[in-house]
């Protein structure tokens, strides 16, 4: 196994455990094992559980913004805002198949940790500006078509979106039901973003 699959494999086993039951809950030996990997390489590629959390949250940052850019910028036959409303109710359907739990990892991380650790919460902070960033870039064309109203400040729209989604996942996990994500993404499009002016 090279060094570059190795550090990968822990990093996909820690984003699964951290998924799973959190930072606090999760211990090095888990991920080693998980990954399958020997004990001594965890300290190898990471100084500590700390940066091991930063690399994994960098990890799903990317692999997020590359599902995003697949739907909202190269898939342009698709109204903007129908785009954004596919993106949520994918989201809320594979979350439903894994049992509503997981959510998503920055807002868990966030909720965990990011009081205790000025580099997570840098790396949280820096992924959730991107994901906003993103939304905002497709509000801006929706605007640009005449779907959203003229009122309506794409960036400060879409950091509701951020925030909004957020809690419902949150609130999804403590119902195990996605009433909470169908509720929010129906309230959003059916009324907050439906019609021009």
């Amino acid at each position: 196994m090279s060094e570059q699959d190795a550090r990968s494999r822990l990093v996909e086993a820690g984003l699964e455990g951290l998924l799973a039951a959190g930072f606090n809950s999760t211990g090095v030996a888990d991920i080693v094992a998980a990954a399958g990997v020997p004990k001594g390489s965890f300290y190898y590629y990471f100084d500590s559980k700390e940066a091991f959390a930063c690399a994994v949250v960098d990890h799903w940052a990317a692999r997020n913004t590359a599902r995003r850019q697949a739907l909202f910028i190269a898939n342009r036959s698709m109204p903007p805002l129908h785009r954004l409303r596919a993106y949520l109710e994918a989201y809320a359907t594979a979350l439903g198949e894994r049992g509503h739990v997981g959510g998503c990892l920055l807002g868990n991380l966030s909720a965990e940790i990011a009081d205790h650790s000025e580099a997570v919460r840098g790396r949280l902070r820096a992924a959730f500006a991107e994901w906003q960033t993103m939304l905002r870039d497709l509000l801006v064309e929706a605007q640009a078509r005449g779907d959203l109203r003229a009122g309506l400040e794409p960036g400060a729209l879409a950091a509701y979106l951020v925030d909004g989604w957020e809690g419902a996942l949150l609130r999804m996990k403590a119902e195990k039901s996605d009433r909470p994500l169908r509720l929010f993404i129906t309230i959003t499009f059916d009324h907050l973003l439906s019609g021009a002016p």
